[in-house]
């Protein structure tokens, strides 16, 4: 391939001369009155010119299945190496005990997505859901992606939980937001207005005291969705909660719904409630 390359710049910088030598003619044939010698002179090199892009056809056709040759090669190449790399990631994954699904340039383990860019700047962004939160960005390298997303699964989903503090968090979440808003027991809230109130109460008593931002503790979006997707009791107290899915209009705006992993989808839910479970 390298001499048809060298073969290729020789003829091109033949067309260059010979498109500049037909511009010369050019210009001599329209002069007004034209120089019958200078007419005559721009004309013989315009001909040689072209005489000496014979064949370009010929050398631009043979380069064109060569490097078409070595691009299906390389891509062939890249696609494999890209197969290796989700294979290794879903191996390592799996380990841990999460199973891989999914094809590139997207994978699914759990409520987490991996999405894979590749190219120069070619990285694996993990999102909790179908692009619902970025959570982290690694370099394409499998040990990273997997260690980044074990440590996220673990954080969010693993970790110690226990249900009934949580239900009871909630439901007096729920008790100062409907007073807040002056609502009745049993009416609909929403989980937005919740997830405000339940990042009050996950604060430690210094906070409390004084409320600096280094002494903040974080509960957003993503923490409240990982909790409301790991109960599998929604009873507290002789009330359940209730879980409203959002309509298509509360989904376009995040203030007016939340997106809670459940199956493959998950569901976007908008308000929730409390109401007293019937004897």
């Amino acid at each position: 391939m390298t001499e048809g390359i060298a073969q290729f710049h020789r003829v091109a910088k033949a067309v260059a001369a010979a498109a500049k030598a037909v511009g010369d003619a050019g210009k001599a044939a329209a002069q007004v009155p034209p120089d019958p010698q200078a007419v005559q002179a721009a004309c013989d090199k315009a001909v040689e010119g072209l005489a000496k892009i014979a064949g370009i056809e010929r050398v631009a056709d043979s380069l064109r299945s060569e490097l078409a040759r070595r691009a299906s090669a390389a891509r062939e190449e890249l696609e494999r190496e890209r197969a290796l790399l989700a294979g290794a990631v879903a191996q390592m994954l799996g380990r841990e005990g999460l199973r891989v699904e999914g094809n590139l340039p997207t994978l699914r383990a759990g409520a987490l997505a991996l999405d894979f860019t590749f190219g120069t700047k070619g990285l694996c962004t993990v999102w909790l859901g179908p692009r619902i939160t970025r959570l982290a960005t690694c370099p394409l390298e499998a040990t990273a992606i997997a260690a980044r997303v074990v440590e996220l699964d673990r954080t969010l989903f693993r970790g110690e939980f226990d249900e009934g503090v949580f239900l009871e968090d909630l439901w007096q979440a729920y008790r100062g937001a409907t007073h807040r808003l002056g609502l009745a027991e049993g009416e609909r809230v929403p989980l937005t207005t919740l997830l405000a109130q339940m990042a009050f109460l996950r604060q430690k008593p210094t906070f409390l005291v004084d409320p600096r931002r280094e002494l903040f503790t974080p509960y957003g979006r993503v923490e409240f969705a990982a909790d409301l997707s790991r109960l599998k009791s929604r009873s507290v107290g002789g009330r359940e909660l209730r879980l409203d899915v959002a309509t298509m209009a509360q989904t376009k705006r995040p203030e007016d719904h939340l997106w809670v992993p459940r199956g493959a989808d998950g569901v976007r839910y908008a308000t929730a409630s409390f109401v007293r479970a019937p004897r």
